[in-house]
């Protein structure tokens, strides 16, 4: 029996068609969609179409517009970065429309203790019923712990300078230890072959130890 076929997720699919927009800030028609999004992301060209339409109508991830006869696609990673901060705003205010609404509907339940715990009372020309509003604040506190969810997520993938600056300083530390790591496998090899003769290359050679370590200036 031959190697089980792994089956790509519905998700997935979109995943390499985001990060083939992202690669680069080109514009493209369908037809180059249809074309290079098979090769580079081993997608079937029959659901690219539909694949892209969801990603502009559900996702709202990817932007088209009509320039004369045609269709025009493209997706920045500024403009996925600047869509997951709208988020983040539109649910920190719907967070904070939701905790005024749970103030009130908390006055609201502290006037129905002090009338007794009665079913149904009044306020002003409008009626309460205290089996309702407690549905309600049931279903509130559901939506705030939602959002917040939502939120936190959004927050944890979203990069600002302070972000940015401690992966920078982790990184760096990760160069650091590297550096130590390769100096003592360096003065490592250089013992053997002065205490007990070994040759460095056949040293590295059994060990698998290249003969140049990549260098990372850059980082």
């Amino acid at each position: 029996m031959g190697p089980k076929r792994q089956t790509v997720s519905l998700q997935e699919k979109k995943n390499r068609i985001l990060a083939f927009f992202q690669e680069s800030y080109t514009f493209y028609n369908i037809k180059e969609l249809e074309k290079s999004i098979p090769k580079k992301c081993g997608i079937s060209p029959m659901i690219v179409k539909d694949l892209v339409q969801q990603m502009i109508d559900e996702d709202g991830v990817i932007s088209v517009e009509k320039c004369g006869n045609i269709n025009i696609y493209w997706c920045f990673k500024s403009q996925t970065l600047q869509t997951l901060y709208d988020s983040s705003e539109t649910l920190k205010k719907k967070i904070q429309e939701t905790e005024a609404d749970i103030a009130t509907c908390k006055q609201e339940l502290e006037k129905t203790l002090q009338l007794g715990r009665r079913q149904k009372f009044t306020v002003g020309q409008k009626t309460y019923s205290r089996e309702a509003l407690l549905e309600q604040r049931k279903k509130i506190l559901e939506e705030i712990k939602k959002n917040s969810a939502n939120l936190q997520k959004i927050e944890s993938i979203r990069w600002d300078a302070a972000k940015i600056q401690e992966k920078k300083q982790m990184v760096q530390l990760k160069k650091v230890q590297l550096e130590k790591i390769t100096d003592n496998i360096e003065i490592l090899v250089d013992y053997l072959y002065k205490k007990f003769f070994l040759q460095p290359e056949q040293i590295r050679k059994e060990f698998e130890i290249p003969e140049e370590f990549k260098e990372f200036a850059d980082v």
